[in-house]
């Protein structure tokens, strides 16, 4: 592991965010258990309440607690600089998201207009504190260059989730929703802010828990203006749907997905570390689905796909196929890490590898589970009737075997506490 130049000192404390990552699964298993409750009408189209109430869960019960999380753990070890008072600031944000999550999906799957409007005060509480603070740590720092792409992902993902709160608020007063807002608050979530910090922050992890080997700052310097650029540019010319201009964008914007996965695919298969361990299996499912989504989208937006079902395939591979695969990866190195780290800071120094603390055979399993949910959800989208329920249980198993891995981190974290300088066995789950 590659861990110069990194400010350990200034990580926060362990629960403040190992507890969102712990709550992440259990989105997931709800995610399942919605679909699996509606069966195969949800399929129909991308805008049914189950498909809706499931992406929210996903979206900002799975990925915003992680990647908030993720973002007060790295930003302070990579920069030296610490967010104000990330013990009530992190909290306040875990609460925020997961109850704002919960109402949206409520509301989604049937209910009053008025759960819209009480979805967006936790959730508002929760994107105005990580964005504020992020932009505060993040903006005010000494030039540098590993933490201008953080930037410019916690800017794009605090638009995109802006452009959400207005559309609850369009909800709850029961007027029409935004055209405008309704595409492109999907664009800017997945493409500006899932998409942008999921490059940033592989450029730090890629290096440091695979081996790989490290490259130039231009190349992710330039994507954030290059993607915050495509989206403003789609946003002004929004008001004119399916123009010419607008085509041309969301083409660019795939290449320049492609390009850039290609290029980390690329520099995973390179890795000086040859023994593939689950992170890289999960990064190759993502890179893999990312490059199909964006494929699908520049096809979409040049009218050469069409139908119901393509959108559906589309947000599927962007959201579960690459969103979850990726930050799955990374939750299976960043939690052993963190528990590691924190058990070298404890009297006594607990002789452990970072190997121990999760088995490896329990995250082998679940990227081969992993797999098969991804594939078996594809075809559930060409033959629902059939599959949809088969799906939607894969689902619920799929994050409960990833809570029951993560969980058993917590449970290795408290043993070893105990067991002071002993050096523990390998963990199984």
């Amino acid at each position: 592991m590659n861990a110069r130049g990194l400010a350990f000192d200034e990580a926060p404390p362990l629960a403040s965010v190992l507890r969102s990552f712990l709550w992440a699964p259990w989105f997931l298993v709800a995610a399942g258990a919605v679909l699996m409750a509606a069966g195969p009408a949800a399929l129909l189209d991308r805008y049914t309440g189950a498909v809706l109430a499931a992406t929210h869960l996903v979206t900002i019960g799975f990925l915003m607690l992680t990647a908030t999380a993720a973002v007060f753990q790295l930003v302070p070890v990579v920069s030296g600089a610490s967010f104000p008072h990330v013990a009530r600031l992190a909290p306040t944000v875990r609460w925020g998201f997961a109850a704002g999550s919960g109402l949206l999906a409520a509301a989604f799957l049937r209910g009053p207009p008025l759960l819209f409007g009480l979805a967006a005060v936790p959730l508002a509480m929760a994107v105005g504190a990580f964005t504020l603070s992020g932009a505060w740590v993040l903006w005010r720092l000494p030039k540098q260059k590993t933490m201008t792409p953080m930037a410019y992902a916690t800017t794009l993902l605090g638009v995109a989730l802006i452009f959400g709160l207005f559309m609850a608020g369009e909800r709850a007063a029961g007027v029409s929703v935004s055209v405008v807002l309704l595409r492109a608050h999907p664009l800017w979530a997945l493409a500006g802010g899932v998409f942008v910090l999921w490059a940033a922050v592989a450029a730090q992890v890629l290096p440091m828990f695979q081996g790989a080997r490290p490259w130039s700052p231009r190349v992710s310097l330039a994507l954030g203006p290059l993607v915050s650029g495509l989206l403003f540019a789609t946003l002004v010319v929004g008001a004119w749907p399916r123009g010419a201009v607008e085509r041309v964008l969301l083409v660019a914007l795939s290449v320049v997905v492609v390009a850039y996965a290609g290029f980390l695919g690329r520099r995973l298969w390179m890795r000086g570390r040859r023994r593939a361990d689950a992170m890289t299996y999960f990064w190759y499912m993502g890179l893999v689905s990312l490059i199909a989504a964006a494929g699908v989208g520049a096809l979409m937006a040049m009218g050469l796909l069409s139908g119901l079902r393509w959108p559906l395939v589309f947000g599927f591979l962007a959201i579960m196929g690459a969103a979850v695969s990726l930050m799955t990866g990374m939750l299976y190195k960043i939690v052993p890490f963190l528990v590691w780290l924190h058990l070298q800071r404890r009297p006594g120094r607990p002789g452990i590898l970072m190997t121990s603390v999760i088995g490896e055979r329990s995250m082998r399993a679940h990227a081969a589970l992993h797999l098969a949910t991804v594939g078996f959800s594809l075809a559930a989208i060409v033959w629902p009737r059939a599959l949809c329920e088969g799906a939607a249980l894969l689902w619920v198993t799929d994050g409960i075997l990833l809570g029951a891995n993560l969980l058993s981190a917590q449970l290795f974290y408290h043993r070893a506490s105990r067991a002071s300088t002993e050096v523990l066995s390998h963990a199984t789950f």
